[in-house]
């Protein structure tokens, strides 16, 4: 003989509706979160971006935004890409060095060279100041993601992200 024991759950006579939607905010959250994790799509923007719900520093222009948009979403217009998705014959960047990725643009790409420069000095100091030492994808990350990381600070990850819109706006290329 089995028997089961039920344990009444009691629920408040009245919730304001700010309580409700507070509740609800937070359920949709969850599902929203637990699907991005178990999802088989969107695997490079979620290495990017693996919390839902994170802010996201976004440029005031809106061109820049777009090719921002499309570097965080794997869809951008480098060689790497478009050969990837049939539009280009080689995924080999124009300086003729190697694949034109993210990486390459931002950090070692010889066209680009000149707009790099702020863009390395102020990751340099950011590193400095932080004592972190990285690879050449870890400060991809740092410039590309929002700050998930508590060592980089709100300051710090704004001055990153301007320094990135201004190298995407001195490359004068649609990403």
């Amino acid at each position: 003989m089995c028997v089961i024991v039920t344990k009444k759950i009691s629920a408040p006579k009245s919730i304001s509706v700010s309580d409700a939607r507070q509740i609800a905010t937070q359920i949709a959250k969850r599902s929203w979160q637990r699907k991005w994790n178990e999802d088989s799509k969107g695997r490079s923007t979620y290495e990017l971006i693996p919390v839902v719900g994170t802010k996201i520093v976004w440029p005031r222009t809106r061109d820049i935004g777009i090719s921002y948009g499309r570097i965080l979403l794997h869809v951008t217009n480098l060689n790497k890409d478009s050969h990837r998705t049939g539009i280009s014959d080689t995924a080999i960047c124009d300086c003729g060095e190697e694949e034109e990725t993210v990486t390459h643009m931002l950090l070692h790409c010889t066209k680009h060279a000149q707009a790099r420069l702020k863009l390395t000095d102020v990751l340099e100091d950011i590193c400095t100041s932080l004592k972190k030492k990285g690879s050449a994808n870890d400060k991809v990350m740092m410039l590309l993601a929002p700050s998930l990381d508590d060592k980089i600070s709100r300051s710090d990850n704004l001055i990153l992200k301007n320094a990135l819109f201004q190298f995407i706006n001195d490359i004068d290329k649609k990403l």
